[in-house]
């Protein structure tokens, strides 16, 4: 379990039953948003029931909390995805089959392309982020004094955001995480 005390910025959502806490990354120009239900077991509640619109109003409704004490479990995620079937989805066919047309990039008949696969990974830890092995930030901390706290103790969603312009690069879901009092 990671400790750090600072001011955050934080938000509350009675709709999505959950408490946001934004940890800005050094240069300000990116942060890990942790979103923790305020029940123990609504990580699924706010799974079904997220949308862009709910979390763009939880983002904007974040404001500065002094000197709130931080415990967060160190976590890694990784995933891979084969993305034949949702490219098949979206209309792209031809590609795997041998009808394809690949001559631009080469001379060879009869090109396919044979899988495609999305590789995501993100590790949390003292030191910082690291996401998809080529993005790496480090948690900037400034400490003030205030007994308000925020305890990861539970199953909880982060995502990783850009602030210029503003994106959400990696969402991602804990659950049952190591390093907690109880787990569940």
């Amino acid at each position: 379990m990671m400790h750090h005390e600072g001011d955050y910025r934080m938000s509350h959502s009675e709709k999505l039953k959950v408490r946001a806490l934004e940890v800005p990354y050094q240069g300000r120009k990116a942060s890990m948003v942790v979103l923790i239900p305020d029940d123990i077991e609504g990580l699924s509640y706010l799974e079904e029931h997220l949308s862009a619109d709910a979390l763009a109003e939880l983002l904007q409704d974040l404001s500065v909390s002094s000197e709130i004490q931080l415990s967060l479990p160190k976590f890694k995620v990784e995933q891979s995805t084969n993305l034949e079937e949702s490219l098949k989805a979206l209309g792209v066919k031809d590609l795997f089959t041998s009808s394809a047309d690949l001559s631009g990039i080469s001379p060879k008949a009869e090109l396919r392309v044979s899988k495609v696969v999305h590789k995501a990974f993100i590790e949390v830890d003292e030191k910082g982020t690291e996401a998809a092995a080529a993005t790496e930030a480090s948690i900037s901390c400034d400490c003030a004094c205030k007994d308000a706290e925020f305890v990861v103790d539970r199953s909880y969603m982060f995502l990783i955001r850009c602030h210029d312009p503003d994106l959400i690069l990696f969402t991602g879901s804990v659950r049952r995480p190591k390093g907690v009092s109880h787990q569940i």
